[in-house]
């Protein structure tokens, strides 16, 4: 990544705010059979021990990127659909997940949109 020196928010593994996070792109199946629904996913969950939501969004982009003209032919099937979905389990009201515009601009050039769902723990589940 360019730049990443220059960021008011550097990576920090141990995000103080969160309690933890993920990134998981889904996406319909895409073959030719008549189905009424199916997912693919593809989840950071196991592969990386970071509180960080860039860190998994980096290895998740890192695994698609390589494959950016397969997904954008199954993105042309009508009734696909694909996004990158983010959960955030926030240990506190405040210091949400940050973006940098290098991963804002690679989900766009694979035209994902990028959701987060964000829990609100007790204090006793922290």
């Amino acid at each position: 990544m360019s730049n990443v020196f220059s960021r008011r928010t550097p990576y920090d593994d141990e995000y103080g705010t969160c309690a933890e996070t993920r990134v998981e792109r889904t996406t319909p199946s895409g073959r030719k059979r008549t189905v009424r629904n199916s997912l693919w996913e593809l989840s950071s969950a196991a592969h990386v021990q970071s509180l960080d939501i860039r860190r998994h969004l980096d290895w998740l982009l890192a695994r698609l990127k390589p494959q950016a003209r397969g997904l954008a032919e199954i993105q042309n099937i009508a009734g696909v659909r694909m996004t990158v979905n983010c959960p955030w389990y926030s240990r506190v009201g405040h210091g949400g997940p940050t973006l940098w515009p290098e991963q804002m601009l690679q989900l766009a050039e694979l035209n994902l949109e990028c959701s987060f769902d964000i829990y609100f723990l007790p204090d006793d589940e922290t």
